[in-house]
């Protein structure tokens, strides 16, 4: 039987008892308004991470929180690429810390984000927040991802490289335009915003293994 899952924006308060009562679980996509590219949409990292949570509650049950576009440490931190916004660390742990507490009192018991924004300062304050939270709550169950953390052997941590924009054509296929990066040498990081693998060697299929291997791994680490 399949559980019950849902948007937690998009339902009414019958329907929240009702899936809270049978697996009170809450994913929060978290992501970044970030250049990904010519290729990709600067809200990648988020719809890479929601698209994870949907595919997590359907699996399990729960709800999906609204995408939380908030990044700390993005490339406009260190290169000058355009269409970027860069929150303070203290940002994103105030709201990282206020989002949880608040799903605590509502009854939620698992409590998981996923990062598709992996700057080192985002990744590194989302931990520690999570980390404080788990241990005021240690009766809950507390995970903090980025969106390869529990793929990483296979699929390598990337920024608009193959592996997201693989991601991104499983999930949002509209959104990617491949044909968009022009001919020649492989992208750079400082030259086009990609870390990684070419992302003209991503396909929708590869994303659709990524995204299964994800939940498998998930599931296992959440029993």
């Amino acid at each position: 039987m399949p559980k019950p899952w849902g948007h937690l924006a998009r339902l009414r308060p019958d329907a929240l008892d009702a899936i809270r009562a049978e697996t009170p679980h809450v994913f929060i996509p978290w992501g970044a308004i970030e250049w990904h590219s010519v290729h990709a949409p600067v809200g990648l990292d988020g719809m890479q991470a929601e698209g994870q949570c949907v595919a997590l509650a359907k699996r399990l049950g729960g709800v999906v929180f609204p995408p939380l576009y908030v990044g700390a440490d993005t490339l406009h931190d260190h290169y000058p690429f355009p269409y970027c916004i860069s929150h303070a660390e203290s940002t994103v742990a105030t709201l990282a810390t206020e989002v949880l507490d608040g799903l605590a009192q509502q009854g939620w018991t698992t409590l998981v984000i996923v990062t598709g924004h992996a700057g080192q300062g985002q990744q590194d304050t989302l931990h520690a927040a999570a980390n404080a939270f788990a241990e005021r709550h240690p009766a809950l169950r507390v995970r903090m991802w980025t969106s390869f953390d529990l793929i990483q052997d296979p699929y390598p941590s990337n920024h608009a490289a193959r592996g997201e924009t693989s991601h991104q054509l499983a999930i949002a296929p509209s959104t990617v335009n491949l044909a968009a990066i022009p001919d020649g040498p492989a992208p750079t990081l400082e030259g086009e915003g990609v870390w990684g693998e070419d992302p003209r060697r991503a396909s929708a299929a590869e994303g659709r293994k990524m995204l299964r291997l994800f939940v498998e791994r998930a599931v296992v680490d959440l029993d």
